[in-house]
């Protein structure tokens, strides 16, 4: 057998091996954490999404995306951390998993922007965390804009969930889903102002979700991005 043949046959083992975990994986979250989702719209009332969407919400753990891929499990893709995907203890799941679009998140990236325009297109839904990092110390970072171009320049529209971020046996992680609401689509260039303000009106939703999933009744006031402290590392 030739080496090309080997690889080629390594590659679809692989591939089936990925998949395999993925489904294990899904069963293992749904079964052990229990999440508890609520939809607290009328349009959207099941993970079937009868629309591709942006899916953000914040990131509170390291166990987050493989929530919101076990919840949203049907025709979506998730931006990853390019640096998370070259590692060597992940990287030979991350890229073989179709669902995964890397992003560089210490450098000027765009690519990542034109892959999740083509899964829009092709019907799946894109989720991202727009943190672009774990937070801990219950606060949430700034937003990053790029989920905010890639809603309004495809006219997708943007779905904001909270996450309580609380994975541990015995309790059921909750999970709360807003009403998708979509960002206005124009021609050209959109401005770096308006994507800002954009940004920061779904920072504040998604601190108001994760609250609520938190079960807290009076939900405190979160300071904007550029006034929001850094997080304390000890």
């Amino acid at each position: 057998m030739s080496t090309k043949k080997k690889n080629s046959l390594f590659e679809i083992l692989m591939r089936l091996v990925v998949v395999v975990v993925i489904y294990t994986v899904r069963v293992f979250m749904f079964a052990w954490f229990r999440p508890k989702v609520e939809w607290t719209g009328d349009t959207v009332k099941s993970a079937h999404l009868k629309t591709p969407s942006v899916i953000i919400a914040n990131h509170t753990s390291m166990l987050d995306p493989i929530m919101m891929l076990a919840v949203f499990f049907y025709n979506h893709s998730i931006v990853v951390a390019k640096d998370q995907v070259e590692d060597p203890h992940f990287s030979w799941a991350l890229t073989r998993a179709k669902c995964v679009i890397p992003c560089d998140r210490f450098n000027m990236d765009t690519e990542w922007a034109l892959l999740a325009k083509r899964e829009l297109e092709k019907g799946n839904s894109v989720i991202i965390f727009p943190e672009g990092k774990c937070r801990y110390d219950g606060l949430l970072n700034e937003f990053k804009t790029g989920f905010a171009f890639l809603a309004r320049s495809t006219g997708v529209p943007v779905l904001s969930v909270g996450l309580d971020g609380i994975y541990k046996f015995g309790h059921r992680t909750h999970v709360v889903v807003a009403e998708p609401e979509k960002i206005e689509r124009v021609k050209g260039i959109p401005s770096s102002k308006h994507l800002a303000e954009r940004s920061e009106y779904f920072r504040q939703k998604v601190w108001g979700l994760k609250q609520r999933a938190l079960g807290v009744a009076d939900v405190p006031v979160l300071p904007v991005a550029a006034e929001t402290p850094e997080e304390v590392v000890e």
